[in-house]
């Protein structure tokens, strides 16, 4: 299910909100035959994230389908796709093994569309996220992050002063919907941004020869 950008929370009581994690979109099915991990195209990544392996075994032995992301966090904590991209698109096994070490990651459960054999796409988000939460995935490498029931405005402010990259706010009577974009899932960006059209650059010297040194930026949207 995808979410519609929007520029400011929507009003009312009948909204969830949720960090805008910095990562990458992933189906997470979990059952006795241990963790499979799926992109959002449908391409099998469990090789990719050893760390994971351990999920299924996590909750008991009970199957389920989680929807979440793959993340990577930098030094300060943050949620950082820059610092995902080093483990993304890897195939040969030894480099994967150093890469986890080096970057780990950690799934960020955000849903819950099956459990024990039984479909909650018909439920309402509000019952799928107490499901989720009584699964208690808690880990070094595998969490489920709180989400925030009213108040959009301050939250957002809030990721913003973190330097997240925004929020996403969900009806709490909202089916899911896989592959659909819905006014019930809405994406709103923290992060400030401007629009430029690159002009020229100037090569790097020094310790940045062999790189951009500086880059002649015009504002698209400026009237000339």
């Amino acid at each position: 299910m995808l979410a519609t950008p929007i520029d400011e929370p929507p009003d009312g009581n009948g909204w969830a909100f949720e960090i805008k994690w910095d990562g990458v979109r992933a189906l997470a099915f979990l059952d006795e035959a241990g963790t499979r991990v799926a992109s959002r195209r449908g391409e099998d990544t469990t090789p990719r994230y050893p760390e994971l392996a351990e999920m299924a075994a996590a909750i008991g032995g009970r199957d389920a389908v989680l929807d979440g992301e793959v993340v990577a966090f930098d030094e300060e904590g943050h949620p950082s796709f820059q610092t995902l991209q080093l483990r993304m698109g890897l195939s040969r096994p030894e480099t994967i093994r150093r890469r986890a070490q080096e970057v780990p990651v950690t799934y960020v459960a955000f849903d819950l569309l099956a459990l024990d054999g039984e479909s909650l796409l018909a439920e309402p988000y509000e019952r799928r996220r107490e499901l989720l939460a009584g699964l208690a995935l808690e880990s070094d490498h595998w969490r489920t992050p709180a989400h925030h029931l009213g108040g959009g405005e301050a939250f957002l402010a809030a990721a913003r002063s973190q330097g997240l990259e925004g929020i996403v706010c969900k009806r709490l009577r909202s089916v899911y919907r896989p592959g659909a974009r819905s006014r019930d899932w809405l994406k709103i960006r923290a992060r400030l941004s401007q629009e430029l059209v690159i002009g020229g650059y100037m090569p790097g010297e020094g310790g940045r020869r062999g790189r951009v040194g500086s880059l002649l930026f015009v504002n698209d949207t400026a009237t000339p």
